[in-house]
């Protein structure tokens, strides 16, 4: 029997991580968080944040904006490329065998949710868009003390955002816990 997918997908500091975490607590049945970090991190050092700049792997192009903001958006090479593809033939196989997955996706291009849309074989999906305003994601990006990166927010704000959403969920003024009762409900799942 195969597993159901969420897709929550949006930019840096949007609330993913923190959103799937509660749903993992509410939700009837278990669900399998994965998110682009935790294949990220199993690139070695140099790959992942290639200090040379471009290379096979991935690596941030770091600028600052006319108003001196910071800008960080992240690239890849064809080892990321294919780092990007096993990913997904992952999630499929824990869907082939009966698991049910959380997917945390924040969009380092545009070409990464037409391919999960492609590729993805769930029994059934959610597509979720989480959002915010700028000045929030920069707010809390500051506060991070896990995976920051400054300026990803903005490097990052609206990629990925195209196409039709079950849901899309404006998180400025939600806590992690109302986003996911928004998501239950879509569901249909709640008690």
């Amino acid at each position: 029997m195969t597993g159901s997918a969420i897709v929550l997908a949006g930019v840096s500091s949007v609330g993913k991580t923190s959103v799937s975490e509660h749903l993992q607590l509410v939700l009837r049945e278990p669900y399998l968080r994965v998110g682009l970090d935790h294949f990220f991190s199993m690139f070695p050092y140099e790959w992942r944040d290639h200090p040379r700049g471009p290379g096979p792997g991935f690596w941030v192009d770091e600028t600052l904006d006319p108003d001196g903001s910071p800008r960080a958006r992240i690239h890849y090479g064809e080892a990321g490329a294919r780092m990007l593809t096993g990913m997904r033939a992952a999630v499929n196989a824990l869907l082939a065998s009966g698991n049910n997955v959380i997917i945390d996706e924040m969009p380092v291009d545009d070409s990464i949710i037409p391919a999960w849309r492609q590729d993805l074989r769930a029994a059934s999906t959610l597509w979720v868009r989480l959002t915010a305003s700028l000045p929030v994601l920069e707010e809390r990006e500051h506060a991070r003390t896990k995976g920051r990166q400054l300026g990803n927010s903005r490097g990052h704000f609206n990629v990925g955002s195209e196409g039709k959403w079950d849901l899309v969920i404006d998180t400025d003024n939600l806590a992690p816990s109302e986003t996911a009762a928004k998501i239950v409900r879509a569901l249909g799942s709640e008690d």
